[in-house]
């Protein structure tokens, strides 16, 4: 009971230290995971587990934590970003596979030890210009993904409602001249998969 507490209480530091609003965060997570395709139960328990893996590799001593991305989609996770050396992304990817309730990892982290604070900012300002485009698509619910962009090279992992969406999203972003390198895990949900 005292584990499932202390990651409750993760949760929400992680959820609330980067927002201005606690409730404005809860009413939107909320939105959100209601109309993705995994449905409520299944947007929180990637958001808990999300939540454990960070707190899982944050008491590690893994010196470059801020340059490592995580993004779940039922129970698959997506590890992208730089790593300072083999032995330290080796590491980090043994504490995620070890953490209760990952099904599968994706280990996407590149090896780069000198990355610049220029070539993080050109990529973060990359992926919200993507995400902004893939918003604005039609056919494609932007909730059902999470998109992440290491040296210009983009990730997308997620669930998508049916094959149509799913190849909408694949030819919609390679179709783009902008993207050095497509690297999609794009799950279909099943029919009889209740949201």
């Amino acid at each position: 009971m005292v584990k499932k507490t202390k990651y409750f209480i993760l949760f929400f530091f992680f959820t609330f230290a980067q927002s201005c609003s606690p409730v404005s965060s809860i009413v939107s997570m909320t939105a959100n995971a209601g109309i993705s395709s995994k449905g409520f139960s299944a947007s929180v328990d990637d958001t808990f587990l999300k939540t454990k893996i960070l707190t899982k590799i944050s008491t590690e001593n893994l010196s470059n934590l801020t340059d490592v991305a995580v993004s779940v989609s039922l129970g698959e996770v997506l590890l992208t970003g730089y790593s300072s050396d083999q032995l330290s992304r080796l590491k980090l990817v043994e504490n995620v596979m070890k953490t209760e309730g990952v099904k599968k990892v994706y280990n996407e982290v590149q090896i780069n030890p000198t990355v610049s604070f220029t070539d993080r900012t050109e990529d973060a300002l990359f992926e919200s210009r993507l995400m902004t485009r893939m918003l604005f698509k039609s056919g494609i619910n932007s909730n059902n993904f999470s998109l992440d962009v290491v040296s210009g090279n983009v990730y997308i992992i997620g669930l998508a409602d049916n094959l149509e969406e799913k190849t909408t999203v694949e030819r919609f972003f390679s179709e783009m001249d902008d993207i050095r390198k497509l690297i999609t895990i794009i799950n279909i949900k099943k029919r009889d998969e209740k949201t």
